[in-house]
């Protein structure tokens, strides 16, 4: 058993995590991406909760694995581990039907079974993660839920999260958010309301890294990702990808082993999860049934999955435009939808202060993230593409 203490001895935080855990736990059936809170205590006015024990955050996963096999093995289970956290965030962001409650559980929060459709409408609670990190993801050898050739990951580390309701989901005070500085989204440094999209932006960036792990090692990772992934435009009200990050992108695309699925993942990160406007990023439950799809293809098809195809040859660029395409969800179609149903920020609107809040610790007391000199900015029209891969 793993035992996490809080360095915060505040009630609220505590109950917090706890009622988040206690509502995915209650489940008929376990999400075996979702990690498992098995009790809680209190000692010397420290609180205290129990897990199982992981062998490994992704961190030190691939720390310990700094040159992964390149062969079906690897990059199937990494597809899997990338489908199952998306699953496991959809979890997360629609995670029940609930009701106040005074006394019932940690976080005043009970689960809600027996309300009509309009009520449940009404008190549909919505989850945020709030700190989607490689830190963050427990690597487990083995659970007893699944069984995957080189173990299962699992979402853990709740305490930066929240329920919302209807109304609230998307109104979030960016001051008052808590996260790792490199795995944030521009929303809370243009101080925009936060919504349930700002952990699909930290999604994005622990999946470009995965596969620039699956490419070129551990190492790499550590030369890129010390800063966030955006830099704010030079008139303070909007943002852009990373400069880095578009390079780091493109050299991916030319890699000696990037195969068709792998230019299939970069373009899905890019084109719809690492996207600035949060309006416009691709929602957890979407992004899983691509991820599937991919998954379902690279099953069937080992060209697909593994045969190099870098950019620069024609061999590549021809076969690319046919691997497959994206269907079922519209961004611009889902942005005017969301418009209707929510308040999320617009990168046009010109901000409220030009106050950045505090460098926040996360509530192990570590530092969150690791900011540094932003450096140029440059926009995705900035990566050349050889053709068109999604329709």
């Amino acid at each position: 058993m793993a035992i996490k203490r809080l360095y915060s001895s505040d009630k609220t935080e505590f109950e917090r995590e706890v009622a988040i855990l206690k509502v995915l736990g209650s489940r008929t059936t376990k999400h075996p991406h979702l990690i498992t809170l098995l009790a809680t205590f209190k000692h010397h006015n420290k609180y205290h909760l129990i897990f199982p024990w992981a062998d490994a955050n992704l961190r030190k996963f691939w720390k310990d694995r700094p040159l992964p096999n390149f062969n079906e093995v690897t990059f199937l289970w990494s597809l899997k581990q990338m489908s199952g956290i998306a699953n496991a965030l959809d979890s997360i962001h629609n995670i029940a039907k609930a009701r106040p409650s005074s006394a019932d559980c940690p976080g005043n929060f009970v689960q809600e079974r027996d309300t009509k459709l309009s009520d449940q409408r009404k008190k549909t609670l919505y989850g945020r993660h709030g700190d989607i990190k490689p830190e963050n993801i427990l690597w487990f050898c083995r659970i007893e839920e699944c069984e995957y050739d080189m173990g299962v990951l699992q979402i853990a580390d709740f305490g930066l999260g929240g329920f919302h309701g209807r109304d609230s989901r998307s109104k979030i005070d960016p001051n008052n958010v808590v996260s790792s500085l490199t795995y944030e989204p521009p929303e809370r440094q243009l101080l925009r309301p936060v919504s349930r999209a700002y952990d699909i932006w930290s999604l994005g960036c622990l999946y470009l890294e995965f596969v620039t792990w699956l490419l070129m090692g551990a190492a790499k990772i550590d030369e890129f990702s010390s800063e966030p992934f955006f830099t704010i435009t030079p008139d303070g009200n909007g943002a852009v990808v990373r400069g880095e990050v578009v390079d780091l992108v493109q050299k991916l695309h030319e890699h000696e082993r990037c195969s068709a699925l792998i230019h299939n993942l970069l373009d899905l990160i890019m084109k719809h999860v690492l996207i600035p406007n949060s309006q416009e990023r691709m929602p957890a439950m979407e992004l899983y049934k691509e991820l599937n799809r991919f998954l379902e293809k690279a099953k069937k098809d080992k060209v697909y999955l593994l045969k190099p195809m870098p950019w620069g040859k024609k061999s590549g660029r021809f076969d690319l435009r046919s691997v497959i395409t994206f269907t079922g969800f519209d961004a611009q179609k889902a942005k005017t939808n969301r418009k209707r149903n929510i308040n999320s920020f617009n990168l046009n609107e010109s901000s409220s202060s030009s106050v950045v809040p505090s460098h926040p610790r996360d509530l192990l007391g570590r530092d969150a993230g690791t900011p540094g000199k932003i450096k140029r900015a440059q926009t995705l029209s900035a990566l050349p593409a050889p053709g068109k891969v999604y329709g």
